[in-house]
């Protein structure tokens, strides 16, 4: 695989984790940024630091922006927001191959089926990953906790001869490819629409959600609603109140990525998470009262 061909959309903690991983591996992913932010750097090289507990590595990265790119891309991870991803792709349309392969890092769902059913002749694959990052500055990307990605192909048929596989070989990120990727999403969606919005909603880290007075009953109400739409999709949500709670208990001392995005006032993915899980209650006459009411409170802080 000839270097150039690994592109990653998307400088967050995300993409800068996949970024450095792939120098660790001895591939050379180009990241791309927007215009802006581009052009404020005076060099297109730029020095990726990563670092895990005890440990710390430096790699130098190429950047550039969908104006610059002077090569095809068959090799394309979106690290962007789920509200951005299809724009972003967008603007790198006119370079990805007609057999490009797409792999789409977000959360929540609803963006993975759009990119899906917008580029026809691209292989998307979806993830969903259990890795926690977080950027000290930009390009800095610390590697908090190490988890797994499981990718599958969006589409039926595709992807199983071709595409990511060799991530799965001398990769530091754990990658496991998954025929029922959509079952994935949902197992992470049903348990970021309980915490998520909640953490960012009270400003408070997830361990916080356990407080046995208000927030941990709205968080049962949300778990038992949450398992509710799964049992009308007919899809497996065993022990999900013990799951919620178990990743409230080992990421205590964390704040989510939305309360994060709520604390600097950016649009958080909620529209990707329960935002979508509403909408397919909606399809399905199941109530959802618990977080119809989050959203409404979330909508009347400023936070969407």
């Amino acid at each position: 695989m000839h270097a150039d061909n690994w592109y990653i959309l998307g400088a967050g903690s995300i993409g800068c984790l996949w970024a450095a991983s792939l120098c660790h591996k001895g591939e050379s992913p180009r990241l791309i940024l927007r215009e802006s932010s581009y052009q404020q750097f005076g060099q297109k090289r730029i020095p990726l630091k990563l670092s895990t507990p005890g440990q710390t590595s430096l790699f130098d990265v190429d950047i550039v922006s969908p104006e610059t790119i002077d090569n095809p891309i068959n090799r394309l991870i979106v690290c962007t927001k789920a509200q951005d991803s299809l724009a972003a792709l967008n603007s790198v349309k006119p370079h990805l191959t007609d057999n490009c392969q797409i792999l789409l890092l977000q959360n929540g769902m609803g963006s993975q089926q759009i990119i899906r059913d917008a580029l026809p002749t691209q292989t998307v694959w979806a993830g969903s990953s259990t890795d926690g990052a977080y950027l000290s500055s930009p390009f800095e990307v610390h590697h908090a906790g190490q988890g797994q990605t499981w990718i599958g192909s969006l589409r039926n048929g595709q992807g199983s001869e071709q595409g990511f596989n060799d991530l799965s070989d001398h990769f530091r990120l754990k990658v496991i490819q998954c025929n029922t990727i959509e079952q994935k999403l949902w197992e992470k969606l049903a348990i970021n629409s309980c915490i998520n919005g909640l953490t960012a909603l009270f400003n408070c880290r997830n361990g916080e959600l356990l407080d046995n007075g208000e927030k941990q009953a709205w968080l049962d109400e949300l778990i038992a609603e949450t398992c509710s739409v799964l049992a009308a999709l007919e899809i497996r949500a065993t022990s999900l109140k013990e799951k919620v709670h178990g990743v409230c208990q080992t990421t205590a001392s964390n704040i989510s990525s939305t309360c994060q995005d709520a604390r600097k006032g950016r649009v958080t993915e909620l529209s990707f998470i329960n935002g979508f899980l509403i909408k397919q209650a909606n399809i399905l006459g199941v109530s959802v009262s618990s977080h119809n009411r989050l959203m409404d409170q979330l909508s009347a802080a400023g936070i969407r």
